[in-house]
């Protein structure tokens, strides 16, 4: 089972809900924040490491028994999505035993070693509420203690507007590689796409025969003029040669520029442009940390930090990323200050088993509702697929959706093919958008994927397996 993990944003309901004012988080209404140094805390609140909320943390005594106890209000009776903010600087798990109302919970929820005192991860559980206020209590299972505590948030789960379980069809192979003299390329993968002026505009990886990647763009107006656009190689322009992979392409309303996002060695950078549709006048590239953040060095283990994700709602932009290691990372930054000052990553989903949790991470928000999707790809029995949560805030707490080997979001056992069953393998994509900026605004009538497959019986290193584009499209769909 995964430990859903989140570091979110403080709305305004927030605020009201830290001041005492009474909070009824709803399926579709932010989520309420409750600071620890507003609870009971059994200890001491301190503030002597970087990276928290407020004015400061919890910071209980090594004992068993001994924790925080926070009071959250709940409109109606229901279950509530619980994201605790919390830092473990130790080598090994601290436990709690997690109360409500008096009841016990769970009895084991994990505090598991994020790196350091000051590197901060959100543990998640669904607890059930009663009508008015509730207490709920986090102690320490063992005499190793609690984790320090620096805040937990509360939304009310389920009631979204997709369906629990997904039903997919998968046009044949629609991209293929297109070699050219100096690019000798043997897959196309990784893709974002908008649609924008009557097109769709495809940014995708490239991989050479030496197992090099760089970044390619292409458009057509209809899927079935896909296969036979040009094929761009942006190695060519500004952007440069190099290690570029994992692009995502947005407009940015405010500055009324594109962006494109991608991966550069273990760090992320982004371009910029005012027309699309010329391959060459995106900018070069500029970075947006100096290197790799320390609390992803310090937990990637033999991994890598990749596939960078933003997403704005209207005070703050989000940048997802993966390890390839079992977490999920999230920062942010503010609109009016993007793309610059984006914080260090906090830990905002994370799971032991690697594989599970693995990369590709998408979020969107759904239609006009205030309602977001998470997506993130995963490793089951050695074939890629999807997991899917939702959450009322574009960073969470998330809700599990469809996040199972029986019941996924995008699995072999919920794909039929339209033609030859050309891949079993549903891979790093992007959702078709509604729009073109940067809230990523998605329909949910009728879901189309856009994915990276590739021939069940392909062997060989993994940079060179000959990855294609297909895309899904949902036949179970509700409206």
């Amino acid at each position: 089972m995964s430990r859903l993990l989140r570091l979110s944003v403080m709305p305004v309901a927030a605020v009201l809900a830290a001041a005492g004012v009474v909070l009824a988080p709803s399926a579709h209404a932010q989520s309420a924040r409750y600071e620890a140094e507003n609870a009971a805390c059994e200890g001491t609140i301190e503030s002597n490491y970087s990276g928290f909320s407020g004015s400061g943390f919890c910071n209980p005594p090594n004992r068993v028994g001994v924790g925080v106890q926070f009071t959250v209000h709940a409109g109606s009776p229901g279950t509530f999505t619980i994201g605790v903010k919390y830092a473990n600087g130790t080598g090994i798990n601290r436990p709690a035993v997690l109360s409500a109302n008096g009841t016990v919970v769970q009895s084991g929820v994990p505090f598991e070693p994020t790196g350091a005192w000051s590197h901060w991860a959100i543990t998640t559980v669904s607890v059930p509420v009663q009508s008015g206020s509730n207490t709920i209590r986090l102690a320490a299972a063992t005499a190793d203690g609690l984790a320090n505590i620096d805040y937990l948030e509360a939304a009310r789960a389920g009631s979204s507007t997709l369906p629990s379980r997904f039903q997919w069809s998968s046009t044949e192979q629609l991209i293929a590689p297109k070699p050219d003299a100096t690019h000798n390329i043997v897959s196309v993968k990784d893709p974002s796409v908008v649609y924008h002026n009557g097109r769709y505009h495809v940014f995708v990886s490239v991989v050479n025969t030496n197992q090099s990647y760089s970044l390619a763009y292409l458009n057509f107006t209809d899927w079935s003029q896909a296969d036979d656009a040009q094929l761009h190689f942006l190695d060519t322009t500004a952007i440069g040669t190099g290690y570029k992979a994992a692009p995502q392409v947005f407009y940015f309303a405010p500055q009324q520029r594109w962006y494109l996002i991608y991966q550069i060695g273990n760090n992320v950078a982004y371009s910029t442009t005012s027309d699309i549709g010329n391959p060459r006048s995106w900018s070069s590239p500029t970075r947006f940390y100096s290197g790799t953040p320390r609390i992803v060095l310090d937990n990637m283990g033999n991994g890598q930090w990749l596939d960078f994700w933003i997403i704005c709602d209207t005070v703050n932009c989000h940048m997802y990323s993966s390890d390839d290691n079992g977490q999920l990372y999230r920062a942010q930054t503010t609109v009016a200050n993007f793309p610059n000052g984006f914080s260090n990553p906090v830990i905002a989903m994370q799971d032991s088993n690697k594989f599970w949790l693995f990369e590709g991470v998408n979020v969107y928000r759904l239609g006009a509702a205030n309602e977001y999707l998470l997506l993130v790809e995963a490793i089951g029995e050695g074939r890629r697929m999807f997991r899917s949560w939702t959450a009322s805030s574009a960073s969470g707490p998330w809700t599990p959706l469809a996040d199972t080997k029986e019941n996924p979001f995008a699995r072999h056992n919920n794909v039929t093919h339209e033609g030859s069953d050309w891949t079993n393998d549903f891979s790093h994509g992007e959702m078709i958008r509604s729009g073109i900026d940067q809230n990523l605004v998605i329909s949910p009538c009728k879901l189309r994927f856009l994915y990276q497959g590739m021939n069940p019986n392909s062997t060989g290193p993994y940079n060179l397996l000959p990855w294609r584009l297909g895309l899904l499209r949902q036949t179970n769909s509700s409206c």
